[in-house]
């Protein structure tokens, strides 16, 4: 029996990595990350509206001005 020729033992080692192994199946992508909602900035924001808001009221309140 002779020895196998290189050119053949490459050229099937190449087949069968491009062809991948039998049984296995590609990583889906990852996926991608979330966005987050803006619930801090949207809270402070509709605190800092009725902190004014109710600082007004009370302000035309407790001196009332004729209008």
């Amino acid at each position: 029996m002779t020895r196998p020729d290189p050119a053949h033992l490459l050229s099937a080692a190449l087949r069968a990595q491009a062809g991948g192994s039998p049984g296995t199946t590609p990583q889906p992508p990852p996926a991608p990350p979330r966005k987050r909602l803006p619930v801090v900035g949207v809270l402070l924001f509709a605190l800092i509206v009725g902190l004014l808001a109710g600082s007004i009221a009370g302000v035309l309140t407790l001196f009332p001005v004729a209008i």
